[in-house]
């Protein structure tokens, strides 16, 4: 579920572009783009569209889409936070405010808006947003999947309890920031199909001195193509030599041995692993081959 604005400039005079830069710095924001994973790549644009974020509240990211067609396309998930709807009327703001004169067009709605009817709809955008977190935490499910700025997050029921009749958004709000305010690698797979037999592999690279975050099961990772995995390997690579280790090696494994030697619980479907020396990744080898 998203609220969704299409922005299309009216009239002949003011800007017909949008400055970035100068949008970045009014609003606070910073940007990337999504890979496969809905992992963000920071600083890199996908064609025309960019997710933005703030850094002092990461949430679920705002869409931001400005093509060729002359309609720019704004949009921000829900449930998400209420700093995030803050930022993102923000944002609304101030491409009006660049443009001059603009119409503003909800497509869920499927009504029009001004940049002062968003800032009086504002606590009702808020109120959506809660009763929508309540709803999602009220339902039956064995993971609570919720795609946010930086990355995938997946709750199990313990974690999403307390959220099913919370007053307002704060705490989830400061849960979201925690969860992708951290100095750590998310990793993702590179998937390769095995000329042999055929099966699909699920390749990950734990990279030395690097902290970070891996799922439990190679195939614990969102993708929009529903790939089945027949297979996780893991392969090391040396930082401090710029090589990669010889050999790929059972994911499995790497992940029991890991869950024995400092990982820490992450969420529902993963672990955050420590920074590991060259000579603890040879060891780990030897145990694991």
């Amino acid at each position: 579920m998203a609220f969704t604005l299409q922005i299309k400039k009216k009239g002949l005079f003011g800007s017909k572009q949008i400055d970035m830069e100068k949008l970045l710095d009014r609003c606070c924001l910073n940007y990337g783009s999504d890979n496969d994973f809905h992992v963000l790549q920071e600083g890199e644009q996908n064609g025309d569209s960019v997710i933005l974020y703030n850094p002092s509240r990461i949430g679920r990211g705002i869409y931001f889409n400005a093509d060729s067609s002359g309609v720019l396309e704004l949009s921000y998930n829900i449930p998400t936070t209420a700093a995030e709807i803050s930022d993102f009327i923000h944002v609304a703001k101030e491409i009006a405010d660049q443009l001059k004169k603009v119409d503003m067009y909800c497509v869920e709605e499927e009504r029009e808006y001004t940049v002062s009817q968003l800032a009086e709809n504002q606590p009702a955008m808020v109120q959506f947003s809660l009763d929508t977190l309540h709803e999602f935490c009220r339902n039956d499910f064995e993971l609570y999947m919720l795609t946010l700025a930086m990355w995938p997050v997946a709750m199990d029921k313990s974690q999403v309890e307390k959220f099913t009749d919370c007053r307002n958004l704060e705490e989830f709000e400061q849960m979201l920031h925690d969860m992708q305010n951290l100095d750590v690698y998310y990793a993702s797979p590179g998937l390769m199909r095995n000329k042999a037999d055929g099966k699909i592999l699920a390749v990950y690279t734990l990279t030395e001195e690097c902290e970070s975050i891996f799922p439990k099961a190679a195939d614990g990772f969102l993708n929009l193509d529903d790939i089945k995995i027949d297979e996780g390997l893991v392969r090391f690579y040396i930082y401090s030599e710029q090589r990669f280790m010889d050999g790929m090696y059972s994911y499995d494994k790497f992940i029991s041995y890991m869950m024995e030697h400092g990982a820490e619980p992450y969420d529902a479907g993963h672990v955050l692993l420590p920074s590991v020396t060259k000579e603890e990744i040879e060891e780990m080898v030897r145990e694991i081959m």
